[in-house]
């Protein structure tokens, strides 16, 4: 299990749920390692009508450790719709809600938007 399986999985798992054409961004917040888990909560900004982003939270779950190494838990759920000059707020109010410590990082999304489920977190 390497840093960042947690996003890939949930990458793979949005890819399932919405066209890759309508996701446009994914805000990651660090993920946290206890107890022989990983830890992560993302922030997904979808296109929707007009000037509108429908806005999900993700998060997940992955076993690092034990007879249960590499199964994961997500979670993704629709939790606002709002005009993109809004996501920013959004974003701050999922970090509150959830506790999240630190910034969400946007993910690097080029690869995966052409069909490799690899994606990085910009620099």
């Amino acid at each position: 299990m390497t840093e960042g399986d947690g996003i890939q999985r949930l990458l793979r798992v949005i890819g399932e749920r919405m066209p890759r054409e309508e996701v446009e961004a994914v805000y990651a917040f660090p993920a946290v390692r206890r107890e022989g888990r990983e830890y992560g909560v993302a922030v997904v900004s979808r296109l929707g009508p007009g000037d509108r982003r429908r806005v999900y939270r993700a998060r997940y779950v992955v076993q690092l450790a034990g007879q249960e190494r590499g199964r994961a838990e997500l979670l993704i759920e629709e939790t606002a719709e709002a005009p993109a000059a809004l996501i920013p707020e959004v974003i701050e109010g999922v970090r509150r809600r959830a506790d999240e410590a630190g910034e969400a990082e946007l993910v690097d999304l080029s690869a995966w938007k052409a069909g490799d489920d690899g994606a990085s977190r910009r620099e």
